[in-house]
């Protein structure tokens, strides 16, 4: 707990302080509803600001500075100039150096004018670092007079999302993932497990990422370890930035709180979100994550203290390491749970651009709706509650279908609910601990599992397809009327998995060189053999006549829905008798003889 009565981790979140006047508050509510009972962003006074001292709601340290887009980089340095002589940074990726390449600077010439306009914007953000003899308070009055700065912000503290667990014995399944058809049964759980019991089993031949933004993970749990997020392009331990990325050995993603590569959990609420999300599924240990099978790899992102605050800037800049890694090291990440948060009075657009460039690049958000038992149609949950298309307010469902009365609630505010009581999860304590706990910090990761699950079936689904997907699947609970858009909770039971996925595979011999043969695979969406399914990640493996591996290769299928691999003499000799097995991300398997396919190595 932390020790000030006004800040619990396991009750509630902080009252962030609101927003600066910004020309763009008014946008914050997805319809005129909310954009009238929300109100409008506002300065708070010099006088408040003081009244929060020593209250640990922000860093006393630092402010976040926001500069209008006409300011130069000599503007910016007589601003702030007097305040910090010497320290103050862009905002954007926390660089190790803690110096930040401009976004402009970057490569953007192949990115779309809209993702080049919110790398722009977020030029315009610097974390500055204040002199000894300048109080928070102080330096926002000096900025605020200098026309050349839009917004001014304390680096305000969010709180994790999670309330105190219970150990009552009945919370001991994982009626998370349940349905009214599994065994045993809830019916106000996901429905996951229903996939399970149809044989769906939550694999691809690439995988997907979802960024956990918390506390750290613990790397090595026993169900956590094989499905952790390593840096195909970083060799660790070695003291280089060997992706050119500016961390140096982010082999196991970054510590945006402390600024080095060390993600590993101090906290336990992280980990216990990851193993929500994607702990080992049908290992025989522990529990099962919404996409535990290996599709779905978590990507460590320290953000919070081992007390459970987080500071807004370390947030952002994971942000915008997350989309770095997304558009410019070739990372699928489809997903990102912020298990956190903070409410304020009035709408807090601060910082939105990232949240855009995430959208920009594919990247779905799952978000706490917080736990002050408030309505946010009239309060604002930030980052929860900002209008950007990518961004999932959810909210804390009971074992008996029910809100929490602890959850944040609003009819156009929180998107869904998702089950956050009695939420059974893997912990710090050791490798092979695991402990429960309650929260809208428990809900999002449902979300943000289930989003990672259904990339891995639509691997080139977009962010409105994601999220029409995601609300127009979800069950109408009538218990959540007047608290819950559309009354809407999880539920991934009846989504089209693609189980009747059907494949050809064709032989034949190089005409070119005839020392070789190629395999062709093509997947169609049924049985009808008509239609061909394009992006189905599909595997080959192939057996000597005595059962012997001789290789296997995976890749997706093109427009045509046809993968093509081509084999030399070498690899394949003359009369080479053969099997190949032929696996489908949906679950389709199907082995070939080479007889069957009428095709021997040389002929």
């Amino acid at each position: 707990m932390h020790p000030l009565p006004r800040f619990y981790i396991a009750c509630t979140a902080s009252a962030i302080a609101v927003a600066a006047s910004l020309a763009s508050a008014a946008q914050v509510a997805p319809g005129a509803e909310i954009a009238s009972a929300v109100p409008a962003a506002r300065a708070l006074s010099i006088d408040e600001l003081r009244a929060m001292e020593g209250s640990q709601r922000f860093d006393s340290t630092r402010l976040i500075v926001k500069f209008r887009s006409d300011a130069t980089e000599a503007d910016k340095e007589q601003a702030m100039r007097a305040i910090t002589p010497t320290s103050h940074q862009r905002l954007r990726g926390g660089r190790q150096d803690r110096g930040l390449a401009k976004v402009t600077d970057l490569s953007l010439a192949s990115e779309s004018p809209q993702t080049r306009a919110h790398a722009r914007a977020m030029d315009r953000y610097e974390l500055v670092h204040l002199n000894r003899l300048w109080s928070v308070p102080s330096a926002i009055a000096q900025l605020r007079r200098n026309p050349l700065v839009e917004d001014v912000q304390p680096d305000w503290m969010l709180q994790l999302q999670d309330v105190a667990p219970s150990n009552d014995a009945a919370f001991t399944n994982l009626w998370g993932v349940q349905s009214a058809a599994t065994s045993p049964a809830n019916p106000f759980g996901t429905g996951a497990a229903e996939l399970w019991q149809q044989g769906y089993a939550c694999k691809t031949t690439q995988p997907v990422y979802v960024a956990v933004l918390d506390t750290g993970v613990r790397s090595t749990h026993e169900d956590l370890k094989d499905n952790i997020f390593t840096n195909p392009a970083e060799k660790a331990g070695d003291g280089i930035d060997n992706d050119g990325n500016g961390f140096i050995d982010d082999f196991r993603g970054w510590n945006f709180y402390s600024h080095t590569n060390n993600t590993e959990d101090d906290h336990s609420h992280g980990t216990h979100v990851a193993g929500t999300i994607a702990a080992r599924h049908n290992n025989g240990l522990g529990v099962a994550g919404i996409c535990g099978d290996g599709g779905v790899k978590i990507l460590p992102v320290k953000v919070c203290s081992s007390g459970g605050s987080c500071p807004t800037s370390a947030v952002l800049e994971a942000l915008s390491y997350v989309v770095d890694l997304k558009t410019r090291r070739g990372i699928n990440v489809v997903a990102v749970n912020l298990s956190l948060g903070g409410m304020s009075d009035t709408a807090n657009n601060s910082g939105i651009e990232y949240f855009q460039a995430a959208r920009d690049a594919n990247i779905m958000v799952a978000a706490a709706a917080g736990n002050n038992g408030s309505n946010t149609d009239v309060k604002f949950m930030w980052p929860a509650n900002m209008d950007v298309e990518n961004i999932i307010a959810v909210g804390n469902l009971k074992q008996d279908g029910t809100l929490s009365s602890t959850s944040n609630f609003g009819v156009t505010s929180v998107d869904i609910a998702a089950p956050g009581t009695g939420i059974y999860s893997t912990v710090i304590s050791s490798d092979s601990a695991y402990q429960w706990k309650n929260g809208t910090s428990m809900a999002s990761p449902h979300v943000a599992g289930a989003i990672g699950l259904y990339r891995v079936l639509h691997p080139t689904a977009t962010v409105q397809e994601t999220r029409n997907a995601l609300l127009s699947s979800a069950a109408v609970e009538p218990s959540l009327n007047g608290k819950v858009a559309g009354s809407r909770r999880l539920d991934v039971s009846h989504w089209a998995w693609g189980k009747a996925t059907s494949f050809q595979a064709q032989c034949g011999i190089s005409l070119t060189t005839r020392a070789g043969l190629w395999i062709r695979t093509t997947a169609y969406s049924d049985s009808t053999l008509r239609t061909p399914l394009a992006q189905m990640g599909t595997a080959l493996t192939f057996y000597n006549a005595q059962g012997g591996l001789m290789g296997s290769y995976s890749r997706k299928t093109d427009a045509n829905g046809q993968v093509l691999w081509s084999y030399s003499l070498s690899q394949f000799p003359v009369g080479t008798q053969f099997s190949v097995n032929v696996r489908t991300d949906d679950g389709g398997s199907r082995t070939y003889t080479s007889a069957e396919l009428a095709c021997y190595a040389g002929h």
